[in-house]
């Protein structure tokens, strides 16, 4: 396996991880612009619109004949943050040419769908079709409304919203209600082109493809392009937590409280021990073997569900957890009680050893799929700081206890959000 970079064009990268043991290899384009109010319904909109339908292939039936025609390529989208970026991916799945039976050049006949589809949009009167924008932007409102009825992803997300205010990385990826309903066939054509011209583009195939012609192929695509790109500011980290803990109550009509409390860390992906945060973060709440299940969970039965969970980009890490309404503050006191734990040194190797090994499973699976290998080097690739997953393992078996318990001093409290019932159902 081996990955080499390029820049084809001013902010257009390609990046190429060379791997042939894959019947099936992934291309994926990136596009990475600032997290904004006033842009995320518009961009999360982009994608979507754009897989309705292409000069070529001018509606779902057409690309859905097409992708079956090319022994049965697969186009998807995703958008998402990372960081104070918003992250919009166009990715394809093709067959290996050396599976053609017909002799298809089947990169070269999926390339010429993808290209279509990102820079070919079927357009009417010099804009995107109003019956697809309309039908998309129903879909948004619909996923946006899903992750509302959804308790427990809507309070993870107010905890973020809540701890973050007035940072871009408080905001959600798929923008408002209000804001998506707001979008117009005109303003999203307006914002498709200024993301080609503006954004950082991440261009990724992993596999066993032919890497110069593919290069050139999209070289040749962006050059008709317009490009006045600028790098994009880094993201902020998080400084330090409050001097008094900003504490939410939100009361819904429900019957499991969720519980979600956010720290900050002082770690980010760009420290030289990042891979201690790693650790601890297993040992304290993700997974089976962690203090937070085995005790808050198991031992003492305060809820539901409890796990924590680490932000590499922002520094902060959170615990969420469902428990019984009564159950609130036996479950929050309990939470803080094993991360004080951490930090009086009650780490025991067993802890250390179970992390560990946790943590080298999920290394050693990167290179199971395409798109684990595709995300692990898109990662080190927006970090700046590549690193192998052999490399990785031996970070991670070079932790100690001590590193663990030094980490741990510098996490604080900073914010507390309960979603609970509403007062005469909590009585």
């Amino acid at each position: 396996m081996a990955f080499e970079r390029k820049e084809l064009a001013n902010g257009i990268f390609f990046n190429a991880v060379d791997e042939t043991k894959f019947k099936a290899g992934l291309i994926s384009a990136r596009f990475i612009l600032p997290l904004s109010a006033d842009t995320a319904a518009k961009n999360a909109l982009i994608f979507p619109v754009l897989l309705r339908g292409s000069e070529q292939f001018p509606d779902i039936g057409s690309i859905r004949r097409e992708e079956e025609s090319i022994y049965d390529t697969v186009m998807e989208d995703s958008v998402y943050k990372r960081g104070d970026t918003q992250v919009l991916e166009l990715r394809m799945r093709v067959l290996d040419n050396r599976y053609a039976i017909d002799g298809m050049d089947i990169t070269a006949r999926a390339m010429n769908l993808f290209g279509d589809i990102l820079l070919h949009p079927v357009t009417e009167n010099g804009v995107f079709r109003e019956d697809y924008v309309e039908s998309e932007k129903q879909k948004l409102i619909d996923d946006i409304a899903a992750q509302i009825n959804d308790k427990r992803r809507y309070a993870m997300a107010r905890l973020i919203e809540e701890m973050f205010e007035g940072d871009p990385f408080g905001l959600s990826e798929l923008g408002t209600e209000e804001s998506v309903e707001s979008v117009c066939p005109v303003c999203l054509y307006r914002q498709y082109r200024d993301m080609l011209a503006h954004a950082r583009i991440e261009i990724f195939a992993v596999g066993n493809f032919d890497f110069d012609a593919l290069a050139e192929n999209f070289r040749a695509r962006f050059a008709d392009i317009e490009r006045d790109y600028h790098p994009i500011p880094e993201t902020r980290l998080m400084q330090s937590a409050r001097d008094t803990v900003k504490t939410v109550y939100e009361r819904q009509n429900i019957t499991q409280g969720k519980l979600s409390m956010g720290f900050y860390t002082g770690s980010s992906v760009t420290d030289p021990d990042y891979h201690v945060m790693q650790m601890l973060n297993v040992i304290y709440g993700s997974g089976v073997t962690s203090k937070l299940f085995l005790n808050v969970r198991e031992k003492l039965s305060l809820c539901y569900y409890c796990g924590s969970s680490e932000n590499s980009q922002k520094g902060y890490m959170t615990v969420n957890s469902g428990i019984e309404f009564a159950n609130e503050r036996k479950a929050a006191d309990e939470i803080l009680h094993q991360l004080e734990e951490i930090r009086r040194g009650n780490v025991s190797e067993n802890e250390v050893r179970d992390a560990r090994l946790a943590l080298l499973d999920a290394i050693g699976r990167v290179d199971d799929s395409v798109g684990n290998l595709m995300n692990w080097y898109f990662s080190g690739v927006m970090n700046g700081k590549l690193i192998t997953p052999e490399e990785k393992k031996a970070l991670i078996l070079s932790v100690t206890a001590e590193d663990i318990v030094k980490k741990a001093q510098a996490i604080r409290l900073d914010t507390y959000y309960f979603l609970c019932a509403k007062e005469s159902e909590n009585a």
